[in-house]
């Protein structure tokens, strides 16, 4: 048996994780809705904790992100140069290798379109329904937070309908996902808030600058660090896709 590689342990246990801060503040809005009010968190004392402890982890997290370490996942970390490992001997790419912009950006466009449509029809349903508030925004920011840990470890319909990557190890949009978990509390301006959205927007631009400058740190076909022999990270350990193929 395989054994379980320590990111994908790390990826479980963030699951996990983000999944009892979904239940916490689940139940926070039906018995006490303030705790999740965070344009009134400096007023809230000991009651905010719960904001700020969501807060420091997607902080500390987007960080991670913009810092070139060893502690997040391959996937996220392939803009970096010190990750890239040229796939040919020369460490450039052949006419036959070259890299399409259409292979990198479509499929990332229209995810970023199917994101926002169902962020936006969110938002105004709610607006519609009267349901509109902090409280409402923080647990639809959370519900993207455990869903993308789901599409890594389980099953992605990004990569499935639009990306069409091998896996997340060569995902086009891997580090998006901060910044459509902390879009939409911008909703509701705020320091918590815009603070959590211009760091997240760092991470994007960080990534998409990279895009365009080092294409070839985002393909197996370039880079031998985003290939099956060289990956012991193994996250497609769950994924029903890569079970065939790897």
């Amino acid at each position: 048996m395989v054994p379980i590689s320590k990111t994908l342990r790390h990826h479980i246990w963030m699951l996990v994780f983000r999944s009892v801060l979904l239940l916490i503040a689940i139940c926070l809005y039906f018995f006490y809705r303030e705790a999740l009010d965070y344009t009134a968190v400096f007023q809230q004392g000991l009651s905010g904790a719960f904001l700020w402890v969501v807060w420091l982890t997607l902080v500390i997290n987007m960080m991670y992100r913009l810092i070139p370490n060893r502690r997040i996942a391959t996937g996220a970390r392939k803009h970096f140069a010190c990750t890239y490992s040229a796939a040919l001997p020369s460490g450039k790419v052949t006419e036959e290798k070259q890299i399409s912009p259409g292979q990198l950006h479509k499929g990332a466009l229209l995810s970023g379109l199917g994101w926002f449509v169902i962020s936006a029809a969110v938002i105004v349903a709610l607006f519609l329904l009267d349901m509109l508030s902090p409280a409402i925004v923080l647990i639809f920011a959370l519900v993207y937070a455990v869903f993308d840990l789901i599409f890594v470890l389980f099953f992605c319909p990004l990569q499935a309908f639009f990306m069409h990557n091998r896996c997340c190890v060569s995902c086009r949009i891997y580090n998006w996902d901060y910044f459509m978990m902390c879009a939409p509390l911008i909703v509701f301006p705020h320091v918590y808030s815009v603070s959590l959205f211009l760091l997240s927007l760092t991470v994007l631009l960080r990534w998409e600058i990279a895009v365009r400058k080092t294409p070839h740190y985002f393909v197996k076909e370039t880079n031998a660090s985003l290939t099956c022999e060289t990956c012991d990270e193994r996250l497609c350990r769950l994924h029903y896709r890569i079970k065939r193929d790897c």
